[in-house]
């Protein structure tokens, strides 16, 4: 049996010469130890760290994945960024003995961050409680770590792998239930072992509730006596929930415009009609006071059952926090969020209107025939709401009603808001900037001007549309609005509230149908009722057809009489000059001896934004060469050419280029025997055989303005415009006025900031993103381009996210300005130190406060804490709120109720009694209800161990 040769291949073999998985995963451990180079050997090297800079500065996050049998982990490395800088180490001097993470773990600057962890979660709970600015965790993917056997295995892989790779940044492991926040750890340089420890209990042990206590627990894990005392740190929290104080309590009433909420005040108040703003509830929902000792020994205080000498009213150091709603419900940006979902809306008025339709509930009596065909197809503003006209215009009855949710005084009182010169006494009149009088912006947003006709009108359809029955109510009031643009129209009524002049581009497409609006019946007076200024001269009197000519001929009209006679007996009776407006300087005619003049000419053709992109393409469409895209361009050049041969019969082409471009004539060197210019010739362009302007040249017949076909057809285009607003759906109307309603919103920001703005934290960058953003978005042509529709709504719901936030704020300093500076105290916060405090709180800081328990801050905020808890106990009255006020003055019976937490953090350094120097322990203990917590880092000498 012995002599039997041995076969290799049984399964009993095994080579042990082969790496098992545990010296694999080492290894593994080793080596992201050394990509990492955690082995500095620099001892305190770096800068030390200042006060609440961990909380501050931001965080390198390093990741690996690593296995082991069948757990796979997550390897985190956690380093702040925080300036580095190498001491200089002189001749002679021996560097430092402990290493970073030991400096830092004793160092008291960082042990209460000012971050708030229930609000701001993003620094780790190892740098909250130990202090360190570099550290490694090693976390479970999946489940967490919970066997015994398994985090002893694990934790003996990182003692080798620490020892190996002389690591000397602290490793810890996430063990038990990852909710619980639990690690141990492990950090050695040199021949000291430092090992962290953490014990998280529900319930608090009654001899861990005091410092006495814990100071037991702390010395009887040190076990070796050290010369200096404990350096304790002490920090006692305490919690006022804002809905127990009634009197710090900031609600702010909702004002919806033109409800009976609305019309409670008067005054100046009351004539400002905006959107709704504030917020529904307190957005400050809980104060939270901190009272810190921040560096006592133990042996001169005594904190027990029975005695302490913790007494927040002496505690040197007062610091006040504020937390805030997550998402309180902001009066504005809901109101506007709700106007937003409009715009996927494709239904037309008439589907909430039938009556609006063609021929739908219209009895056609016979004498009222022709009335009812030529009549708008929208009752008139008169028919809704008898009394209401513009002026000059008499009360019109209709027995055509539009139904819908708007009663008859409030949609009274938005006409007249809209339209105050229907009214005698108008409340709300237009103060709209004259022209010339504003300059053009490039980052202008594109709407209209403040407080003109297209922001009111979007104002209310977005309150009627939140608060006056949805989009029914929207549509009832666009189908008024539209009904008395058609009103005015019929019967030449100025609209107010639009900036003067042609449609200027860099406005909304509304405004600009409006501003088109005004221009047609401009004209329409003009044809009716006189010439305009740059079109009287002398044939306006030889016409005698248009009234107010004959009175104004003279001003305008520079020849003189003898010139008149000279001009008539140089040409024919057939070719008598007509339609001259004035001489152009000295200037002669080419081949004449006779003065050049200006044409009186027809008025540039006004078009609106959308209008031009249609010619642009119907041009792009036919081609350059075509006929009829040449005269589509040259149409208003053929009028000048005629215009001008009627003034000036014995006129050539050069004659007109030198009028019309002065550019395309090329003067000769000026003689002194012909100083009228006449001496040139014109420019290559125009020499070109079959040029634009000399066919147009060679088809111009002399014929005036005034007998020209009419290049802008006003009815036509009034009538045009009316249609686009007849015609619109619900969507339609909130894309037309939505960047206006913006823009709305914005401004009403800047406004309700007022003196807040100096407080709120980068509110100047914050608006200048705002509108940049609004600008950019108010000249996307989402309007007409469908696809882009979808994409434009999120930008403007990402925008609100934006406005949400700065109403919100806004609030929320009303909120503490009214809780930390009460009456008489206001200009508190036109002092530096007042506004410090209030910019710290709304960051979610700590404030720390000025003179501690004995500043006005403090003495209001244990007012607050008093009237908290006597209404808990229900007990607040009147009598009682005055005598603890009076009580609270003096100083006497103040009182705070048992902290919500309590935090003492030990720490022992030095020598020892009969060690030598002794290496850093360190002890923070965290006491919540329901909670306790103890974080140690103790260390050991590893020569002796």
């Amino acid at each position: 049996m012995l002599n039997e040769e041995v076969d290799d291949t049984e399964f009993f073999q095994q080579d042990f010469t082969t790496a098992s998985e545990w010296e694999i995963f080492n290894a593994r451990l080793e080596e992201i130890f050394h990509e990492w180079k955690l082995s500095y050997g620099l001892c305190g090297s770096r800068r030390p760290l200042e006060r609440n800079q961990l909380s501050l500065c931001e965080w390198t996050l390093s990741k690996e994945k690593i296995k082991f049998a069948d757990v796979e982990l997550d390897v985190l490395r956690f380093k702040a960024n925080v300036p580095e800088e190498e001491l200089v180490v002189k001749e002679g001097d021996e560097p430092a003995g402990d290493c970073q993470a030991f400096v830092d773990l004793m160092a008291n600057e960082n042990d209460y961050c000012i971050v708030d962890q229930k609000v701001d979660g993003d620094l780790h709970p190892l740098a909250q409680w130990y202090g360190l600015r570099e550290f490694v965790v090693i976390v479970p993917v999946k489940n967490s770590i919970t066997n015994e056997s398994q985090i002893r295995i694990l934790m003996s892989s990182i003692h080798i792998a620490v020892s190996e790779s002389s690591c000397d940044v602290p490793v810890f492991v996430q063990v038990l239930d990852k909710v619980q926040n639990v690690f141990l750890g492990l950090c050695e340089s040199g021949s000291t072992r430092l090992s962290f420890d953490i014990v998280h209990l529900n319930v608090t042990p009654p001899t861990c509730k005091y410092l006495s206590g814990l100071l037991d627990v702390f010395k009887g894990k040190v076990g070796i006596p050290y010369m200096d005392p404990v350096a304790v740190s002490v920090r006692f929290t305490y919690s006022l929930q804002t809905t127990g104080c009634l009197s710090a309590s900031y609600v702010v009433t909702k004002k919806v415009p033109f409800s009976d909420n609305g019309t409670e005040e008067t005054g100046e108040e009351n004539m400002k009609i905006s959107l709704p703003f504030g917020v529904a509830i307190d957005p400050v929902s809980e104060l939270v006071l901190h009272c810190t000792w921040p560096h006592v020994a133990d042996n001169v205080v005594i904190d027990s059952q029975t005695y302490s000498d913790f007494d927040p009213l002496t505690a040197p150091v007062w610091s006040l926090r504020a937390r805030f709603e997550d998402t309180p419900v902001c009066y504005m940006s809901d109101c506007i969020q709700e106007f937003l979902q409009v715009c996927g809306s494709r239904r037309a008025i008439t589907e909430y209107f039938p009556e609006l339709a063609f021929g739908a509930t219209q009895n056609l009596e016979g004498t009222k025939a022709l009335e009812r065909l030529t009549e708008s197809k929208i009752p008139t503003l008169a028919s809704v709401i008898p009394g209401i006209s513009p002026p000059g215009a008499g009360a019109k009855k209709d027995e055509h009603k539009l139904d819908g949710p708007l009663n008859d005084e409030q949609l009274k009182d938005m006409l007249y808001y809209l339209f105050p010169d229907a009214q005698k006494d108008a409340l709300h009149e237009y103060i709209m900037p004259s022209a010339g009088q504003t300059d053009f912006d490039p980052l202008k947003i594109k709407s209209a001007c403040p407080d003109s006709l297209v922001h009111r009108l979007a104002t209310l359809l977005a309150v009627c549309n939140a608060y006056y029955g949805g989009k029914r109510a929207v549509a009832q009031l666009w189908a008024e609005f539209s009904q008395e643009m058609r009103y005015r129209v019929e019967r030449c009524i100025q609209i107010p509230g639009i900036a003067a002049g042609f449609p200027d581009s860099r406005t909304c497409l509304l405004h600009q149908k409006l501003q088109m609006l005004n221009v047609c019946m401009e004209r329409r007076k003009i044809r009716e009722g006189g010439l305009p200024f740059s079109m009287t001269g002398a044939d306006g009197a030889k016409e005698g057809g248009r009234e107010g000519s004959h009175e104004s001929e003279d001003e305008f009209f520079d020849c003189s009489d003898e010139d008149d006679e000279e001009s008539k007996k140089r040409h024919a009776p057939w070719n008598q000059p007509v339609g001259r407006l004035s001489k152009l300087g000295k200037m002669l005619l080419v081949d004449s001896d006779e003065p050049l003049y200006i044409p009186i000419t027809q008025e540039p053709v006004p078009k609106t934004e959308d209008q031009l992109e249609d010619d642009a393409e119907v041009m792009l469409k036919l081609g350059p060469g075509s006929e009829l895209c040449t005269q589509m361009m040259s149409a208003s050049l053929l009028s000048d050419m005629e215009s001008f041969k009627a003034a000036n019969p014995a006129g050539k082409l050069e004659d007109f280029i030198r009028w019309y471009s002065p550019r395309d004539w090329i003067e000769e060197d000026s003689d002194e025997r012909d100083p009228f210019g006449r001496k040139g010739t014109l420019s290559s362009r125009m020499m070109i055989p079959g040029n634009t302007w000399q066919t147009v040249w060679e088809d111009a017949r002399p014929v005036p303005a005034r007998r020209q076909r009419r290049l802008f057809d006003d009815a036509k285009e009034a009538e045009k415009v009316l249609h686009y607003l007849d015609s619109r759906s619900l969507g339609q109307i909130a894309q037309l006025t939505m960047s206006t309603l913006f823009h709305t919103a914005i401004r009403t920001i800047q406004e309700e900031a007022g003196v807040e703005r100096e407080v709120i934290p980068n509110f100047t960058e914050s608006m200048e993103k705002v509108t940049g953003t609004c600008c950019k978005l108010s000249r996307e042509n989402w309007i007409t381009n469908a696809p882009t529709r979808a994409n434009s709504v999120k930008k403007f719901e990402a925008l609100l996210s934006d406005i949400t936030q700065l109403e919100n704020v806004i609030i929320q300093v009303r909120s503490l300005r009214k809780k930390l500076f009460p009456d008489g105290e206001g200009e508190a916060l036109d002092r530096e130190a007042g506004r410090a405090v209030l910019s710290k709180l709304l960051k979610a800081f700590e404030s720390e406060l000025e003179d501690g328990a004995k500043s006005a801050m403090a003495k209001r905020v244990l007012s607050m804490f008093t009237e908290a808890k006597m209404a808990a106990n229900e007990l607040a009255n009147e009598q009682t709120v005055a005598l603890v006020s009076f009580m609270l003055v003096d100083g006497a019976y103040i009182s705070l109720p048992d902290p919500v937490e309590k935090q003492f953090t030990l720490r022992l350094g030095g020598k020892t009694v009969n060690k030598g120097m002794g290496s850093p322990q360190f002890m923070r203990a965290i006491l919540i209800h329901n909670e306790f917590r103890l974080c140690g880092a103790f260390s050991q000498n590893t020569t002796f161990y």
